[in-house]
C-alpha cells in the first residue's frame, strides 16, 4: 500500500510540473481587432480606394 501511495504522489507531482512547464506554449496571445464601424467617417473616406482595388 505504502509503494502505491509514493507512485501515486510521485505521478502527481511530475503531471503538475509537466503542466506548469508547457502551459505556456498552450496559452493564446493573439490580440483581437476591434471590429469595422462602416458608419464613421474614417471607413467612407477610404471606400473609393478599397473600390479600386478589386480585380475586373
Amino acid at each position: 500500500m505504502k509503494l502505491y501511495l509514493i507512485t501515486l504522489t510521485l505521478t502527481l507531482l511530475a503531471l503538475y510540473a509537466y503542466t506548469k512547464r508547457y502551459q505556456r506554449y498552450a496559452s493564446v496571445q493573439d490580440a483581437i481587432d476591434a471590429p469595422i464601424d462602416y458608419e464613421s467617417d474614417k471607413y467612407k473616406e477610404s471606400e473609393t480606394w478599397f473600390a479600386g482595388t478589386g480585380r475586373s
